[in-house]
């Protein structure tokens, strides 16, 4: 019997810090210098905490690019 396996790893839209970062490729300081400090992704505030828009994200990254 084969045992196979698979990860498939569906990104909300709306992450928060730490996985906006992971999104972004880079760290959470350099996320929140390069792309939320100068004005490309903006922070979304709600009950949960401050959240980053999954799509506003790639449009910045394509466009910085």
């Amino acid at each position: 019997m084969e045992q196979t396996t698979q990860t498939v790893t569906e990104w909300p839209r709306w992450l928060n810090l730490k996985d906006s970062a992971k999104w972004a490729g880079c760290s959470p300081n350099t996320f929140k210098s390069h792309l939320v400090k100068a004005g490309r992704v903006r922070g979304h505030v709600t009950g949960y905490g401050v959240l980053y828009d999954r799509d506003e994200i790639s449009k910045a990254i394509e466009e910085w690019h």
